[in-house]
């Protein structure tokens, strides 16, 4: 019998002024949780899209319980059961979450879909989650973290030989993830493979049996998890030694940029009264769905208030109604849904960096396009985007390179006031300090800053001061960040 349920043989592949992958073997055994782990754009997600049949190899051979094949489409892998549960949602919003589940994979009785059945084995497969919702409902409703959980509920409905799971935790609540752990290793046991992306090393160390470490496109090293430290495997994956964001005491201006007053919106958040100082970093702390990101895209202007809410900029009464009020007002944003909501995937660095800086830039009524170019490579250059050129389409980039191009947008826009969502969701280490150092900078310079994060680490790094949200209520400040831990924040969370 076969070692290995998959084998992946000296694996290439080139994109448009990349190489991507370069000569890579990956092994598989049956009922291991293999853990994939490496920099943004080392190759992990094109591998495994790779052996998914999301793209064709340029070079190599894949073998299923040691015989040869060939996945020219998604399809074609999902008739062996090798599943994929992508980083990105990629659900039928108007689609009942039942409906989601069994897309492509219907439960037929007598040539017609079996309702019945439908419902029932939906609950079931959510159920193996923990997740108890009512499965007719759109999938639109759920949160986030719902959401993923259904797309993980989906994959398990094919019955699994290969379950790939890309950054499967990074939108689920500390019970979620344990739920979900659970259920990885009951499918370990079952005989089920499992290979886990991740940039949480945490889990990484707790949860799967043997890792492969990636870099620059190239396999450094396949190892037992038991036999490396959390550190050993950041310092391979980034092929020198990494710093931890170190905590930096600033001095922060007492002049109060952005005040708001009794801001409300129904089901969402109530009574909301906070302010910001220019160059202040303030984080959003608080569990998931406590309603952080709703209070800040209605400050934006993404959702509309009730009466009686009121926003200040720098003394003045604010009317914020929708996102250009707040970007004439010199306010940015960076969603934590960055592919849906904060790129334009077909356009290039520089068309995603610039869009909104156009109008200031005509010269005799036309874009003045010497102008355009040369502050993008000012700010590729400052910003240390790694792109093989400012015309490479956007989504060629790795996620943390993306991120940067999108605050660089900001900064192009000359706001002075930035939202950061979850700014290093699905970010590796080295690039997650590249932006924290980013995030500094610019407050340094005067910005305001808002930063919400489910990332305790990243709060108590960043932090001038912490807000803490809970049941779309803040619940507290913690002002004095220099001797704050993690208990600190959920104890003014649950106070």
């Amino acid at each position: 019998m076969c070692e290995y349920v998959i084998e992946m043989k000296n694996i290439s592949k080139n994109f448009p002024g990349t190489k991507a992958l370069d000569d890579v073997t990956f092994q598989l055994q049956k009922g291991e949780i293999h853990a994939l782990v490496g920099e943004n754009g080392a190759g992990k997600s094109t591998l495994m899209n790779i052996l998914t049949g999301q793209f064709l190899m340029d070079s190599g051979s894949i073998f299923l319980e040691g015989k040869p094949v060939w996945f020219s489409s998604p399809k074609d892998a999902l008739a062996k059961c090798i599943v994929l549960v992508p980083q990105e949602l990629n659900l039928v919003q108007e689609l009942s979450v039942a409906e989601n589940i069994f897309l492509g994979n219907e439960i037929i009785k007598k040539k017609l879909v079996d309702w019945k059945s439908t419902y029932e084995e939906a609950k079931r497969l959510l159920a193996a989650l923990d997740v108890h919702v009512d499965v007719a409902q759109p999938v639109k409703k759920l949160s986030p973290a719902y959401q993923q959980l259904v797309s993980i509920a989906r994959a398990l409905a094919y019955l699994p030989k290969v379950l790939i799971l890309d950054e499967p935790t990074a939108v689920l609540t500390t019970n979620e993830k344990e739920n979900l752990f659970k259920s990885m290793q009951n499918l370990k046991k079952q005989g089920t493979s499992i290979v886990f992306i991740s940039h949480h090393l945490d889990e990484v160390m707790e949860q799967t049996d043997r890792v492969t470490i990636m870099r620059d496109g190239r396999v450094v090293k396949v190892v037992n998890t038991s036999e490396i430290t959390k550190e050993e495997m950041i310092n391979l994956m980034a092929g020198k030694k990494v710093e931890k964001t170190k905590r930096v005491k600033r001095k922060v201006s007492d002049e109060i940029f952005f005040d708001v007053r009794n801001l409300t919106r129904k089901g969402e958040f109530e009574d909301i009264s906070f302010n910001i100082r220019k160059g202040e970093i303030l984080c959003v702390a608080g569990l998931v769905g406590a309603g952080r990101t709703e209070i800040f895209k209605c400050a934006f202007g993404i959702t509309s208030k009730e009466p009686g809410g009121k926003i200040f900029i720098e003394g003045k009464e604010a009317r914020i109604n929708s996102p250009i009020d707040a970007i004439r007002y010199g306010i940015g944003y960076v969603s934590e849904e960055r592919r849906h909501d904060g790129i334009t995937p077909n356009m290039s660095v520089m068309e995603n960096m610039m869009l909104p800086s156009y109008g200031e830039l005509k010269k005799h009524g036309l874009i003045d396009y010497a102008k355009v170019i040369s502050i993008t490579n000012d700010y590729i250059q400052s910003f240390r985007i790694k792109t093989p050129t400012r015309d490479t389409l956007i989504k060629n980039l790795s996620g943390g390179n993306q991120q940067k191009v999108i605050v660089a947008r900001w900064m192009a826009k000359g706001i002075k006031m930035l939202i950061m969502d979850e700014p290093t969701r699905g970010i590796d280490v080295n690039a997650k300090g590249e932006i924290h150092n980013l995030i500094k900078e610019l407050a340094d310079k005067g910005v305001a800053i808002v930063v919400i994060s489910s990332e305790m680490e990243e709060v108590l790094a960043l932090a001038d001061r912490i807000m803490v949200v809970h049941r779309g209520k803040i619940s507290g400040y913690i002002n004095d960040v220099d001797t704050a831990t993690e208990e600190d924040v959920l104890k003014v969370a649950f106070q």
